[in-house]
């Protein structure tokens, strides 16, 4: 995690993580305002040479999102572990109709006061 802890210019996201691991395990942190800001960065986690990739995990939350969601490597590959009562809702662009393929959407709660947008 060294080299993520100083700035660089080359990344495609800004920003450093802050060591929070003062316990008994290990953790790193860092706040990003908008997803336009962290976009690679899972991607630059999946490639760090981990001792012990089966154990990583990365807590994502976004300022619209209900909760965190959690990520993991499987095959290589940071993927979202689905938790139990969210679902990741995605809207098209007003200015496309399509879904952004880098959008990760916003993980809404189903069993909140709100419940799944679509009265699902």
């Amino acid at each position: 995690m060294e080299p993520l802890t100083r700035p660089d210019d080359s990344r495609k996201w800004s920003g450093c993580f802050t060591d929070i691991g003062h316990g008994m395990f290990g953790g790193w942190a860092i706040e990003f305002v908008r997803r336009s800001r962290w976009i690679g960065v899972l991607e630059q986690l999946e490639s760090l040479p981990w001792k012990s990739p089966h154990s990583v995990q990365v807590l994502v939350h976004d300022e619209e999102d209900e909760c965190f969601g959690l990520w993991m490597i499987h095959d290589g590959r940071l993927v979202e572990i689905p938790l139990p009562r969210t679902r990741r809702a995605f809207w098209p662009s007003p200015f496309t109709g399509e879904v952004d393929p880098d959008s990760p959407g916003i993980l809404i709660r189903t069993d909140g006061p709100g419940g799944w947008p679509d009265g699902d």
